[in-house]
């Protein structure tokens, strides 16, 4: 059976990467811990209005990359066997995973990197320029999903004389692109600061697959209560007598330069692959950044931005709509070859199973289609102390995804006694259920930080932030 090369590869690519650079270190492409670090350029990701107190340079590979994983259920090693078991899976056996579980579970995983931003500071003005890639996932699995592969696995007793299970809702999206954007903020007087960011996207490719329904029934009669049907008993399947039956309603949309849809004999999509040689741009967008900040007094200033604020356009050529087609989808005891189809429908367990799904390409489909990015809210406050070498803030983050929003408040500290060191602290009671907490170190050129310094193991969140700036121009004199 083919594997869901797709959903492994994509998810895999962004998980991989969070795994490479921080061994079990949630939020989206930015890192909350930096918000109040006035010498950080990475900021400028929540808040156009808040530029770093200096210039900078970013390089190809060393100058930004991040990576983040959010669940609201399961852990990071949990989401890992889920994609590096794609065939032969087997965390679903385990009592404590189905424990873990909602009746709806959630992940999001992002990754994103600065092939190259330039930034810098002219009069009370300050202009930046970069050129970055990002990859987003979301996927949505209901838990009575992971009921039926325990079913189908034989480790639950049912009764296949009159078996029905219903799951609904499981989603699976995808969306990768380049940006190229322009800022520019400015100070108005003494005690304020706007900022906005132009961006222009060029889509490498977007994936939507819904499965609405899926209803599961056997009326068999003659097999065990906890028979397997991922490695059926040849005999005892030979000796059932009745029928079978799946209806399935789910819809798939693909935007991707190089996009290979192979199918089975019976003409249903059974792979998702891609040809490297010929994948480019399929579609074209804009978003935009904007924020404010207000230096209310000397020690105390308030913040709020609004990031990716945007849309791509994916073009005809590069589309492809299938849907499900499971009409008339009943199998019967008297035709083997029929019941033996059904098996490898049910049989399956994979998270995306394309011989249950058995997408059909609608070639009369309109195939032009438009994504939106997932914006981001984010509001701010912080206060000064001994002599503007401490600052206590807290800052109030809402991610709006596709499935739910993913909304944070971090208390945050930042000592910044010298240029040369900047140094943040930060607790979130919400992320990871309060057991964590972040830190951020910025020396010289060199940054590293995470949100989410877990306390725990196989924790639901995980973010890092790996950067080298080169310092450009003159420190700024503002104080916002």
């Amino acid at each position: 059976m083919k594997t869901n090369r797709l959903f492994s590869n994509s998810m895999r690519l962004a998980m991989v990467l969070a795994m490479a650079m921080w061994a079990g270190s949630a939020g989206a492409q930015y890192l909350r811990t930096s918000y109040f670090m006035d010498s950080s350029p990475y900021r400028l990701q929540l808040n156009p209005a808040l530029p770093p107190d200096r210039g900078f340079v970013l390089l190809p590979a060393v100058g930004h990359v991040n990576a983040s994983l959010h669940t609201n259920s399961l852990g990071f090693n949990d989401v890992v066997d889920m994609v590096e078991n794609t065939t032969d899976a087997d965390y679903f056996t385990s009592v404590d995973f189905m424990d873990k579980l909602n009746e709806v579970n959630t992940a999001t995983i992002n990754m994103g990197t600065d092939a190259l931003a330039v930034g810098w500071w002219h009069g009370k003005s300050f202009m930046s320029i970069n050129f970055g890639f990002k990859v987003n996932g979301d996927a949505r699995v209901p838990k009575e999903y992971f009921a039926f592969l325990r079913d189908m696995k034989g480790l639950e007793s049912n009764d296949y004389s009159n078996y029905v299970r219903d799951i609904r809702n499981q989603e699976l999206n995808i969306n990768a692109y380049t940006e190229v954007g322009f800022g520019y903020s400015r100070c108005i007087g003494d005690r304020v600061n706007v900022g906005g960011r132009v961006k222009a996207l060029f889509g490498l490719g977007n994936l939507r697959v819904k499965m609405h329904d899926a209803v599961i029934k056997t009326n068999v009669e003659g097999l065990s209560p906890d028979f397997c049907w991922t490695d059926p008993d040849p005999a005892q399947l030979a000796s059932a007598q009745g029928t079978a039956s799946f209806d399935v309603h789910a819809d798939m949309e693909c935007s991707f330069q190089g996009l290979e849809l192979p199918t089975n004999a019976s003409g249903y999509i059974d792979d998702i692959d891609f040809d490297s040689k010929k994948m480019g741009v399929a579609g074209y967008g804009a978003a935009v950044d904007l924020g404010v900040a207000v230096q209310v007094t000397d020690a105390f200033s308030l913040s709020a931005a609004m990031t990716d604020l945007g849309f791509i356009n994916w073009s005809r050529k590069s589309t492809t709509i299938a849907h499900s087609n499971t009409e008339g989808m009943t199998f019967s005891s008297d035709n083997p070859a029929g019941m033996g189809e059904f098996v490898d429908a049910v049989g399956s367990a994979q998270v995306l199973n394309y011989d249950l799904l058995r997408f059909d390409i609608d070639e009369t489909a309109d195939k032009s289609r438009r994504t939106s990015l997932a914006s981001t809210l984010a509001v701010g406050g912080d206060f000064k102390l001994a002599d503007d070498k401490l600052k206590l803030g807290v800052l109030y983050t809402n991610r709006f995804s596709e499935f739910e929003n993913e909304y944070d408040l971090t208390f945050s500290a930042n000592y910044h006694p010298v240029s040369l060191l900047d140094l943040a602290l930060s607790y979130s009671p919400i992320m990871c259920g309060g057991k964590s907490f972040g830190v951020a170190l910025k020396l010289g050129p060199l940054f590293v930080g995470t949100d989410y310094m877990y306390l725990g193991k196989n924790n639901r969140c995980s973010n890092v932030l790996v950067g080298l700036s080169i310092p450009l121009g003159r420190k700024s004199n503002s104080d916002i």
